[in-house]
């Protein structure tokens, strides 16, 4: 695996479908033994409805903040924890969220419910 840097300034996102607000980038796509790591920004307000993954997810919140599940504030800084096949949902705070996910390996996506 090379050693990739990812800086605020050359993020590069794409939209994840052409009507979405919800820009991503992905830094390890998670195969052959690699981690999967994707750097998401998403607007204010906008909520990620309920799904799950099959493989346990660590996302880090780098600016903005979101709520998991409507409880409580989780601002900048904030790691969480998702374990595999866990339902969740997520809803950005009053600023727009940047957040970064990282899997042990590529997860299969099975959602919104």
């Amino acid at each position: 695996m090379n050693v990739s840097i990812v800086r605020p300034a050359d993020r590069e996102l794409e939209s994840v479908k052409p009507e979405s607000p919800v820009q991503l980038r992905v830094v390890a796509d998670g195969l052959e033994g690699e981690p999967y790591v994707h750097l998401t920004e998403v607007p204010a307000g906008h909520h990620i409805a309920t799904h799950s993954h099959s493989e346990t997810e660590v996302t880090i919140i780098l600016s903005g903040s979101a709520k998991v599940d409507g409880g409580d504030e989780c601002p900048a800084g904030t790691v969480i924890v998702i374990p595999a096949n866990q339902n969740y949902a997520l809803d950005a705070g009053d600023e727009p969220l940047t957040f970064v996910v990282v899997r042990p390996r590529k997860a299969s996506y099975d959602g919104p419910k």
